[in-house]
């Protein structure tokens, strides 16, 4: 059982991702962990193709890896366009235009096409029958197939980077976004405009209350959709109170219902990713799982996800306390109290 520990920390089992395209692969869906069909509802939302769906949950709670994991679960009709927020003035719609035209610019043309080619392996996998185009809502479709190919990518670079030329003026920068989005639905692709780094808004409520009130705003009428990653405390600024109506969905995590099962599905989830086969018990004492459990418990409020991302770095402090001891042979309740007080429980919001 030792050597199971070693494996699973030589391989980082337990530590969270900071890359959102690396996501998708640790993603439990929130069916099997016996919760409300998120994914389903957040995929929905997308495939209306229109306005601004928020994902809702505390910091840690998974906001990221659910919207990755729908992400590249979409057919190859829709392309996620990821946008950063770090260092744009994201409460300027103007701004926030440019600097997504400017991040289309400079995409590497293998992750413009990686959507696309990865939905088109997926489908022949599952040998599911294709069609030809779709009608998203009216005047609006996709188109089944490979589009992307290296001229493709090469002209809408050449577009993005014309527009980036008369984008001085904020009105151009917002006619020169929907003029860009315009050449993907041309190619019969629908552009998702996915923004989930937001918690470097932290300490900069302004930022955030800016960008709920202008800038998803102004993206709601354009004919793309957008995703963004909020959390809880920014539904309560004024900015996202008077666009809320505006919003097409707004996707609460939920915490899980029986936390040890759905920690269990978890952690095994990541075993199996580190290349372990052994069920948890053989990593993990019950009484260590129970209370791992109370550490996820501890971060709930009103019902919504606790902090799942804090519940991994005290396995994984836990696991290496373990490690520590020479003959520990499993990560026991000991271990995990000592992970528990190593890592404590951050604040609900960077608010």
């Amino acid at each position: 059982m030792r050597d199971t520990l070693q494996t699973l920390d030589d391989e980082f089992a337990f530590q969270t991702s900071g890359r959102f395209d690396l996501l998708a692969g640790e993603h439990v869906a929130y069916t099997a962990l016996g919760a409300p069909d998120v994914d389903g509802a957040l995929r929905r939302s997308i495939e209306r193709a229109e306005g601004v769906t928020t994902v809702v949950g505390r910091m840690g709670s998974g906001k990221s890896s659910l919207i990755a994991a729908v992400a590249d679960s979409l057919e190859e009709g829709f392309l996620p366009l990821r946008v950063s927020v770090i260092g744009v003035e994201a409460g300027d719609p103007a701004a926030f235009a440019r600097h997504a035209i400017t991040e289309i610019r400079d995409l590497p043309d293998a992750q413009l096409t990686r959507h696309e080619a990865h939905a088109l392996d997926r489908a022949a996998a599952e040998h599911r029958t294709q069609i030809a185009t779709r009608e998203l809502r009216a005047g609006f479709e996709i188109a089944a197939g490979r589009i992307l190919t290296g001229k493709v990518v090469g002209d809408i670079k050449r577009v993005a980077a014309e527009e980036l030329q008369r984008a001085a003026d904020p009105s151009d920068a917002m006619r020169g976004m929907q003029r860009l989005f315009d050449v993907f639905w041309k190619l019969k692709r629908c552009p998702v405009v996915i923004v989930e780094d937001t918690d470097h808004w932290g300490g900069s409520p302004e930022l955030a209350d800016a960008f709920f009130d202008q800038t998803s705003r102004a993206f709601a009428t354009m004919d793309a959709a957008m995703v963004v990653a909020t959390q809880s405390d920014y539904t309560r600024l004024d900015g996202y109170q008077r666009v809320r109506d505006k919003l097409t969905a707004e996707v609460f995590l939920p915490q899980l219902p029986d936390v040890e099962r759905g920690l269990t599905i978890v952690l095994q989830r990541r075993m199996s990713l580190a290349g372990v086969q052994a069920p948890v018990h053989d990593a993990l004492e019950p009484e260590g799982l129970q209370l791992l459990s109370q550490s996820y418990i501890e971060s709930v409020t009103d019902g919504r996800a606790g902090d799942l991302r804090r519940t991994l770095a005290v396995m994984r402090a836990a696991l290496d306390i373990a490690l520590g001891e020479p003959t520990a042979q499993r990560v026991t309740r000991g271990h995990v109290e000592e992970g528990m007080a190593r890592t404590p429980l951050v604040p609900s919001s960077a608010l």
